[in-house]
């Protein structure tokens, strides 16, 4: 892929974001973001499924080649934005282009939902 074309696909991750994030309403700077789906059933499955088709070659049931994401200590907010942008510098991809807010916060959601067990 050209480094033009993988640009293009950066900003249009980071465009993307910044819409969803805006979404939020007037005043978000001084609010915390959350993830919606916390402790919705139905979302925990959704993300369970993507967890496993998206994350889990990398990330396994508890750490692999990437961190072991069920004692990760990112905000829910650093979580969507460190899956969405990727990682500078690792092999953590960006999945702005291939999953959805929402689909992530779902991810978000299943991971959490296992750190009370």
């Amino acid at each position: 892929m050209t480094s033009i074309r993988l640009g293009i696909l950066a900003a249009f991750a980071c465009t993307t974001l910044v819409a969803w994030l805006a979404q939020a309403g007037p005043g978000r700077s001084d609010e915390t973001v959350t993830d919606p789906f916390l402790g919705q059933a139905e979302a925990i499955d959704e993300g369970e499924l993507t967890y496993r088709s998206k994350c889990m070659g990398c990330h396994g049931k508890a750490g692999a080649r990437g961190p072991n994401l069920f004692a990760t200590k990112l905000t829910d907010e650093q979580f969507l934005e460190t899956v969405i942008n990727g990682r500078k510098n690792t092999q953590m991809p960006a999945f702005g282009l291939r999953l959805s807010p929402d689909d992530v916060w779902k991810v978000h959601a299943f991971i959490k939902s296992r750190d009370s067990l």
